[in-house]
């Protein structure tokens, strides 16, 4: 993808005060090309902003999560001195907590939601300078005790026979008790987001895909695929849990470690709620937002409770049961009974209205659901605006995927019921996915994206 020649002489021009560059002019700059175009600007986030290197940086990594978003999108916008004050960011689908962490790291107040209660934890750990010494201390006692104890309560895991064998399950548990245990609750929270690495990475889950599919060798995989699968699997049945806790400790302490030399005055993200649609008003500083970055769930491109149900019930967050619950209150779901009570409320723009009725033609669930999920992402939108301040910006990144062969072209969508709402369409830029968990079919219906568009509004 070509990138613009203006774009590349400035990178270097502008270094704040702290040695990073200064996205203003570079933001400025594809503003204009937009301008006399109309057409969305194909960028490339990795090099446009290259001196955010690829690869695990700061606590970005200290937890898998499906679908992150590329902190070079936040770190751009973020970075960027557009004419309006930043103090205050909000992201109401704050997933892993990207854009939580690239603000706190400037010393801005990050406010987040969403509807995955694994989601705020993460974030929350993921921004939070605690101190090293007492996290080395902690995991040591931690350790310590978990190799005394015998016995734990057992813990309701979805399919756990299918993932664990009875004995690490057992040493999980333990562990578990071992940090519940634990009596600094101030950094409770940081082992929990640890063990649940542990209990992910001692499971036979395959590790490559977002969602929970058993890991196995197959006839279609090479010789060596398979031998690495069974060597894979040999550890994870003659693993200690407590040794794995260990060194996935130490290597988050050395995370944390990092972000306090970017930041040690950062503070930790302040959840506002657990749906978009429903932000919080009065947690929120007047008179609104200056700048809001987000991804809203992509229709039909992941599941995102089903993704870290592990996770969800050994935390306690969700026992099995309450999964499909959880999932019924997320938008952009794809299997929940909420749109039979649901869709008739709502209109929609005449060219999505029609949209809806061919896909109906050909899958009527299937049309159901994506009513439902444009329904639910207008509220969202709506949402945004009302807390963003007057001048502030709204970036949202987002994919359009198709339905029962048809292009949901959501981009446009978002455009129209941004505008609507009394918001200027800024800039219009297309990104290519390179792959961060989306490429993923979730349904015969479906398709994989290949690309999305990052689209900034601007409150009048």
């Amino acid at each position: 993808m070509s990138q613009l020649p203006i774009l590349e002489q400035s990178r270097d021009l502008i270094l704040d005060e702290v040695g990073a560059i200064d996205t203003t002019l570079l933001f400025h700059e594809l503003k204009r090309t937009y301008a006399k175009t109309g057409d969305s600007v194909p960028v490339d986030f990795r090099r446009l902003v290259s001196w955010l290197k690829i690869g695990d940086q700061l606590t970005h990594h200290i937890h898998p999560y499906p679908a992150k978003l590329l902190p070079h999108i936040a770190h751009f916008f973020l970075r960027c001195n557009s004419g309006h004050p930043i103090s205050h960011v909000l992201d109401p689908f704050c997933g892993s907590g990207t854009v939580a962490l690239e603000a706190s790291i400037l010393g801005y107040t990050s406010f987040v939601a969403d509807a995955n209660p694994f989601a705020s934890l993460l974030t929350n750990v993921k921004t939070t300078a605690y101190n090293v010494d007492a996290l080395r201390e902690g995991v040591a006692r931690i350790t310590e005790r978990a190799c005394r104890l015998r016995t734990a309560p057992s813990i309701s895991v979805v399919n756990a026979e299918k993932w664990y064998t009875p004995k690490v399950k057992l040493r999980l548990e333990i562990l578990l008790r071992a940090i519940n245990e634990y009596d600094e609750p101030s950094i409770k929270n940081f082992f929990l987001v640890c063990f649940s690495g542990t209990a992910r990475k001692l499971s036979c889950i395959d590790p490559a895909i977002s969602v929970p599919v058993k890991l196995k060798p197959k006839n279609s995989f090479s010789q060596r695929q398979n031998e690495k699968i069974l060597e894979r699997l040999f550890f994870i049945e003659n693993a200690k849990p407590a040794d794995e806790f260990f060194r996935i400790c130490h290597e988050n302490i050395e995370r944390v470690e990092v972000a306090n030399r970017a930041n040690p005055l950062r503070t930790t993200a302040i959840i506002v709620g657990n749906d978009a649609r429903a932000i919080k008003a009065d947690s929120l500083p007047a008179p609104g937002i200056p700048l809001i970055i987000t991804s809203p769930p992509y229709g039909t491109a992941q599941k995102y409770v089903r993704a870290s149900s592990l996770s969800l019930n050994w935390l306690g967050l969700a026992e099995p049961r309450q999964l499909s619950t959880l999932e019924g209150q997320s938008i952009g779901r794809e299997h929940s009974p909420a749109y039979r009570n649901e869709t008739g409320h709502g209109v929609l723009p005449e060219d999505f209205q029609k949209f809806i009725e061919q896909v109906h033609r050909i899958n009527p669930l299937r049309s159901l659901i994506t009513r439902q999920y444009l329904l639910e992402l207008r509220a969202a939108l709506t949402s945004m605006y009302v807390a963003t301040s007057r001048g502030g910006r709204i970036v949202l990144v987002i994919g359009n995927n198709q339905v029962c062969g048809k292009t949901l072209f959501t981009n446009r969508y978002i455009s129209e019921v941004m505008t609507e709402l009394g918001c200027e369409h800024e800039l219009d830029l297309v990104d290519q996915i390179k792959s961060r968990g989306l490429l993923t079919k979730r349904n015969g219906t479906a398709s994989v994206i290949a690309k999305e568009y990052v689209l900034v509004f601007r409150k009048r």
